[in-house]
């Protein structure tokens, strides 16, 4: 019992360890330049390019999801090689090839170009991102929640800086230098992975969630255990097999695609109510910064009640979160929408690889994450498809469109809910 109490204590405080806060640091930044360079940096990159070498920036604008979806076929193709080879090798590699390729892109004077270098960042930049939870899975499998809600806040750091912080790097730098200086910064976190990276925590003689060792031997974290628990892991068959993998990956999907149409036409929508563009933008940045401590939240949450029922909340919040954006009828409304829409930010990173931890384990993570998150990734994707449909149909009104993704994120979670969640042993 008294075991038991301490256990539960331990899942929602901070102690990690030296070594543990190593990891998370690490996963933060991987976040934070996976967002920046695959999705946040699209605010920007096309109008940089189009004024440097006169490209037309809608026609590189919508390269972006051809270029997205190489970003989800490279994302399926590192998770796989993450089963069969080290965490470490995974970031090393990824994080240079990355690095050099965006030096080079900011060198290029023909459309042609421009579109293949995307295309590459997109695919290796995946690889980082699947490092990321994979450390977290293997270092925290218990504490899941409080570690993934640091971890993700890199991604909402990124939404909340790297534009603004890219764009004075442009003009005091230059454009090609500043391409060049980014670049290499993402090379040199790829070259002290070497030393920083250290796959699982008894590489450095640690348990899993800084367990004390007296009290892991009371558990399962024992290094016969350990040994065992890596043995174990379970085949892709199995898991294309599970209900389980198809209802997390469209349930969480369907909010991940609800959560990507609401941001990605939010300074529209704004605009379309009569605020000026710089009034939007602030908006959206006040929900960006909001979005940091969302991550924790939603993290500590996770841990409090349960990824699963987490998840519904989180569903919950952004039901809210599109009606206040449907009857944005005055500005008080409109900053109770951003408190919203910033906790939505920092949320969906951090609880579908702790439900993929909760359902297949510390063991079962990698093959599982490669499909869930796969499945996701492509519903998501479905979003931008989706809500030019539904404005030509509705002719510019965004009640039709946000209706349809209220529908959309109560089925998710309804589909959530089906998911049969076993507790660790």
């Amino acid at each position: 019992m008294e075991n038991n109490r301490t256990l539960s204590r331990s899942l929602t405080d901070s102690r990690f360890g030296s070594w543990g806060w190593s990891m998370i640091i690490y996963a933060i930044i991987m976040y934070f330049f996976f967002a920046a360079l695959s999705t946040d940096g699209q605010n920007l990159f096309p109008t940089a390019f189009s004024e440097i070498y006169g490209f037309d920036p809608n026609t590189l604008l919508a390269y972006a999801t051809p270029a997205s979806i190489v970003g989800i076929i490279g994302g399926f193709v590192f998770a796989r090689l993450l089963i069969k080879y080290s965490t470490k090798k995974i970031s090393i590699i990824s994080l240079i090839i990355t690095g050099i390729a965006f030096c080079v892109w900011g060198l290029c004077a023909n459309i042609v170009l421009y579109v293949l270098l995307l295309m590459v960042v997109c695919f290796f930049a995946s690889g980082f991102s699947f490092v990321a939870p994979t450390l977290m899975a293997d270092w925290f499998p218990r504490k899941k929640g409080v570690a993934l809600g640091w971890a993700t806040i890199g991604a909402p750091l990124s939404s909340a800086f790297f534009v603004s912080g890219f764009s004075i790097l442009l003009t005091k730098a230059g454009f090609k230098t500043a391409f060049v200086i980014f670049g290499i910064a993402v090379i040199i976190v790829g070259i002290l992975s070497i030393f920083w990276v250290k796959d699982t925590p008894q590489e450095v003689g640690r348990y899993p969630d800084n367990m004390d060792p007296e009290f892991a031997k009371t558990l399962a974290y024992r290094p016969e255990q350990a040994a065992i628990d890596e043995a174990s892991d379970i085949t892709i068959g199995q898991v294309l097999k599970t209900s389980n993998t198809w209802l997390i990956g469209i349930g969480y999907g369907l909010l991940w695609m609800v959560t990507v149409g609401v941001v990605s036409q939010f300074i529209p929508r704004m605009m379309s109510v009569g605020y000026e563009q710089s009034q939007a933008l602030m908006f959206l940045t006040i929900s960006s910064i909001i979005a940091v401590p969302g991550s924790y939240f939603w993290g500590w949450l996770d841990s409090k009640i349960g990824t699963k029922m987490a998840s519904v909340v989180y569903s919950v919040s952004y039901v809210v979160a599109l009606l206040i954006l449907i009857f944005s009828v005055n500005e008080a409304i409109i900053w109770i929408g951003c408190i919203f829409i910033g906790l939505g930010l920092g949320g969906i990173l951090n609880l579908i690889p702790s439900m993929v931890i909760s359902v297949f384990g510390r063991a079962g993570f990698k093959q599982a994450n490669s499909i869930v998150t796969t499945i996701a990734s492509l519903i998501r994707v479905l979003a931008f498809a989706i809500m030019a449909a539904l404005l030509t149909v509705s002719g510019g009104n965004y009640t039709l469109p946000y209706t349809v993704f209220i529908v959309a994120d109560i089925l998710g979670a309804v589909v959530l809910l089906l998911i049969r969640q076993k507790k660790m042993k």
